[in-house]
């Protein structure tokens, strides 16, 4: 497998220290969060652009995926309020034109969601509707759009790896491609087989993350117990580490110490 950290705990530091850090640990890719005000998808002129592929690149490190915030508002590809759902979709036509840019092959994407108080063939229709759109830019970009499961706190439209599933199913696009976040996962009831069962050679990406959205071992998860499941399955692709805690922001780079020494600990991935 192929292991990135994400800058996600990052946020309250520049970028480049978290590329500091990156450059003098084993891994060398990064699944790149884009916030502000590191990197403002809504407003983020070319020459900052260029700047950060060169820092990037001057540290030899590649981006393996990009993860633009879309869980909150203002973007939302299922909502029946078309300006919100027309700027989401300009939104991530940005995004993936960076994504062009720095030369990532994969950007991540959430459902978004309906109004609860709506029935869900509404939101599930707007979101097939948007999800279509984006992978007909994608083609022309060559770039993939890895399809995220949310919560039902968050979503009333994709939850399960049977959604993702037959949402990838009605999209019908090899631009569009499954991921599964394991704290989502996890609590869904769900299991690493379920999704390898419902999604096979789909499966394209894993945040494997614990509790919370938490570094592996300081949550509760049996997280060995699904890194020997995703092995059996003989997945060998992309897998990040999008760590969310606020227990994180003050000391990021103990996060990603600690990361490395769970793999280290538990797998023989880094040897």
């Amino acid at each position: 497998m192929k292991f990135a950290p994400m800058n996600y705990h990052y946020l309250r530091y520049p970028i480049k220290k978290f590329l500091d850090k990156v450059e003098n640990s084993p891994f060398d890719s990064i699944d790149l969060y884009c916030s502000a005000p590191q990197l403002n998808m809504f407003d983020y002129p070319l020459s900052r652009l260029i700047d950060l592929d060169k820092d990037i690149r001057r540290r030899k490190l590649s981006v393996m995926a990009m993860t633009p915030e879309n869980c909150t508002y203002p973007v939302n590809f299922c909502t029946s309020d078309n300006l919100t759902r027309e700027s989401s979709v300009r939104y991530y036509q940005r995004a993936i034109d960076t994504a062009e840019f720095l030369g990532c092959p994969n950007v991540q994407i959430s459902t978004g969601f309906g109004y609860f108080d709506h029935s869900r063939e509404e939101a599930w229709k707007y979101c097939r509707e948007s999800m279509v759109t984006l992978a007909a830019y994608c083609e022309k970009k060559n770039v993939r759009l890895l399809l995220e499961e949310l919560k039902t706190t968050t979503t009333n439209v994709l939850i399960t790896s049977k959604d993702i599933a037959q949402m990838l199913k009605e999209i019908g696009s090899e631009s569009i491609v499954g991921m599964v976040d394991l704290d989502q996962m996890t609590y869904a009831d769900e299991t690493v087989d379920d999704w390898f069962n419902n999604l096979g050679e789909k499966l394209k990406h894993i945040h494997f993350n614990d509790r919370g959205h938490t570094v592996p071992g300081d949550g509760d998860f049996p997280m060995k117990e699904y890194y020997e499941a995703i092995k059996r399955r003989g997945y060998e692709g992309t897998v990040s580490f999008e760590i969310c805690d606020r227990r994180y922001y003050c000391d990021p780079d103990k996060a990603i110490d600690d990361i490395i020494a769970w793999i280290k600990m538990n797998t023989n991935e880094l040897n």
